[in-house]
């Protein structure tokens, strides 16, 4: 093959490459005005709204504190509450080193936008800062998002489990049911500040049908921290 065809070759494959990221970026963009659809129909025959970009303080208890990271927000009645269920990403930048053979060092980065589903319960009283984090959670990275963390003297939940913030300040008391419900897994990790009792799990919100099984098991805590009976439909 002479280098006039080979040439050619190339052009094709660059072409074809093109025409697949920008067919990839439009299915994207597709997908993604699909499911803002699907959250706005949901949100409208459930009395909720949906708010871009809200004014919330949520980050700060967020992985990677991303200030800007809470790009929509779904809020509305629940089983007696107000919930909020919301988008929120932060990107990670990581640097690489490597030999160029040649004596030198190539530097390069990548970066990985990680993507959570954020889920609130809001209650009636205010209260500082409080939550109950995994210890695993607590070793990697959440020392500095959580603080140190303290025991109860529930050796099973002990072992597994540290409760931060100020449980001493907080009218909301970590009871013997809702420790129970944490060593048995039926629990999800959580903080609370001010109203916010907040918990998220990793993904984007694709299927709205899914909120009410997203927030059931906050629910449980919400019930468990204020005495409140679950009510009727309520898992």
């Amino acid at each position: 093959m002479d280098a006039v065809a080979i040439s050619g070759v190339m052009g094709l494959c660059v072409v074809a490459v093109v025409a697949l990221v920008v067919l990839g970026v439009a299915a994207g963009r597709r997908r993604e005005r699909e499911r803002r659809e699907a959250l706005h129909g949901w949100a409208s025959a459930h009395g909720w709204t949906l708010v871009d970009r809200p004014a919330v303080d949520w980050s700060a208890r967020l992985p990677g504190r991303n200030r800007r990271g809470v790009t929509l927000a779904l809020t509305g009645p629940l089983w007696g509450r107000r919930a909020s269920v919301a988008d929120y990403s932060y990107t990670e930048t990581t640097t690489t080193s490597t030999s160029d053979g040649q004596g030198g060092t190539t530097h390069g980065t990548h970066s990985t936008t990680h993507h959570y589903t954020v889920l609130v319960v809001h209650l009636d009283r205010p209260s500082p800062y409080l939550g109950v984090q995994p210890r695993g959670t607590l070793a990697k990275w959440g020392r500095a998002l959580f603080g140190a963390g303290s025991t109860l003297g529930n050796e099973q939940f002990d072992k597994d489990f540290r409760v931060v913030g100020e449980p001493a300040s907080s009218p909301y008391a970590l009871s013997p049911a809702l420790l129970a419900a944490h060593v048995q897994g039926a629990a999800p990790a959580w903080t609370l500040s001010g109203t916010d009792l907040m918990t998220c799990t990793p993904g984007r919100l694709k299927d709205p049908e899914s909120i009410p099984y997203l927030l059931g098991s906050l629910y449980r805590v919400a019930d468990l921290l204020t005495g409140r009976t679950p009510v009727a439909g309520q898992p």
